[in-house]
């Protein structure tokens, strides 16, 4: 198994990953229906990566990281969002290695601080951002709009 940055080519895998995570949060929406362009778009910036796990030719876990500057500290962090393993994956290391490549890409970019957002109720992913240095710090809000 190895950890990269998506292509292009890999559009098609990455919906697919997404939509069985969004089928486990009941998402209104599926990302193969909705994502293309989103995913098009993300794919042309240098500010947002995402980090795909790839065993045997098939994507099982991926993350999403978006470079924020910071100007209150006169620095860039890193944000990740949708930390997704593959159900038959979890528990193998797929996530700890996704987690130490995002680390890597910011140790050689020099951004100093990365953060993240999880579910309140996802217990077992708080342990093991936690196991993987994550420290409670905040409490985040959302406001949907629509």
């Amino acid at each position: 198994m190895r950890v990269r940055l998506a292509t292009p080519a890999d559009k098609n895998l990455v919906l697919r990953l997404f939509d069985e995570f969004s089928i486990l949060f009941h998402a209104k929406d599926l990302p193969s229906l909705v994502g293309g362009d989103i995913f098009d778009e993300i794919i042309k910036r240098d500010d947002t990566k995402i980090f795909v796990a790839e065993d045997k030719g098939k994507l099982v876990g991926l993350a999403t990281f978006y470079l924020l500057p910071n100007i209150r500290h006169g620095w860039h962090r890193g944000h990740v969002e949708d930390f997704f393993t593959t159900a038959t994956y979890r528990g193998k290391g797929v996530g700890t290695q996704i987690f130490t490549a995002i680390k890597d890409y910011c140790h050689r970019n020099n951004i100093k601080v990365i953060k993240l957002d999880s579910e309140k109720d996802l217990l077992a992913s708080h342990k093991f951002y936690e196991k993987n240095g994550g420290k409670y710090t905040e409490k985040m809000f959302r406001f949907d709009l629509e």
